[in-house]
């Protein structure tokens, strides 16, 4: 969508904004002494209250990488590191990789640092999580000892007092270990995993797991449609009805991507691949994007060469095509 000057576009952002009824975003005080600090690869997952309550969810945040290629490496409690750097992410210093849990609470903008009981995933970053019910599972990632296992690890919140760790056992072959996939519930039963690189090369595989049937099994999705190129860090957003949206990322040459495919299940187990029509503002990687209602917003990310996306925009799927509606530049 082509738009005559910043002032036009500034005016559709407000207009579609406001038709959604979503407000402006606006600062948090931090409060306490608990906050995370300056972290990347890490990630932030939305935990709802009792009976879906979101006026009491919890935004938990888990790993992440606490400096960068080039800076000097932390330990959690913000310590020099003296370790070796180790495989590098994009950039991210790998020595000081966390496997700390911080919890957010958005009604009083306060952070808590928790220690859930059992056993904890080893540090790592450019992981992916998802929440499933009142649970928060992490699968995959890179630490200071390389790739971490394929397996998924679920941070259970059933008790929101006692958080516990526990590692899920799932029959047969799954993702390779990887980093800069994504993870997805998608028609609030499948985990789906997409992407990322395994340390050799970028992936274009996608898997889906069946929470509802166990023993738990990945499933290798193939033969689906207009299967999306591989690629690593690119989103994956999941619509209320089912629809799953695979947005950006930085291909196997490196380049970044401004593309966007649908993924649905269909009622006969069948899974389905097409592409979107119409592209994003300017390709990237590394951003974020979310649905709200049936617009899918997206925010920040890189375009490589050491340069970053200083736009936002928002993607409407509707059943006659996409529309885009580029905010602001600056």
């Amino acid at each position: 969508m082509q738009v005559d000057d910043q002032a036009s576009a500034l005016a559709q952002r407000s207009s579609s904004v406001s038709s959604v009824g979503v407000s402006r975003p606006r600062p948090f005080p931090i409060i306490g002494e608990a906050a995370p600090g300056p972290r990347c690869g890490h990630t932030l997952t939305t935990i709802t209250g009792p009976d879906g309550d979101v006026n009491k969810a919890k935004l938990v945040l888990f790993g992440g990488a606490t400096a960068l290629e080039g800076s000097t490496a932390k330990n959690p409690d913000g310590t020099p590191s003296s370790g070796s750097p180790g495989p590098a992410a994009s950039g991210i210093r790998l020595a000081g990789a966390t496997n700390d849990v911080h919890i957010f609470d958005i009604r009083t903008g306060t952070w808590v640092k928790i220690t859930p009981m059992g056993e904890p995933p080893s540090p790592r970053a450019a992981h992916a999580a998802a929440a499933v019910g009142n649970m928060v599972v992490v699968q995959g990632g890179i630490g200071p000892a390389g790739l971490a296992s394929e397996d998924l690890h679920v941070l259970d919140f059933t008790d929101m007092e006692r958080p516990r760790w526990h590692r899920v056992l799932v029959q047969g072959a799954g993702p390779s270990a990887r980093y800069a996939h994504t993870l997805s519930l998608v028609a609030n039963r499948f985990l789906v995993a997409m992407g990322g690189n395994d340390g050799k090369s970028t992936l274009g595989d996608a898997w889906a797991l069946d929470t509802s049937e166990k023993p738990y099994q990945w499933r290798k999705i193939t033969d689906a449609g207009e299967m999306p190129c591989p690629r690593m860090y690119a989103t994956a957003a999941a619509r209320s009805d089912g629809l799953l949206l695979l947005c950006g990322g930085r291909d196997v040459h490196g380049t970044p991507l401004a593309d966007a495919f649908g993924f649905a299940r269909h009622r006969d187990g069948r899974w389905e691949w097409h592409a979107a029509p119409g592209s994003m503002p300017a390709g990237r990687y590394q951003h974020g994007a979310v649905f709200v209602g049936t617009r899918l917003h997206i925010s920040g990310g890189a375009v490589g060469g050491g340069r970053m996306v200083s736009c936002a925009a928002m993607r409407r799927w509707a059943r006659r095509g996409v529309r885009l509606v580029p905010c602001d530049k600056s």
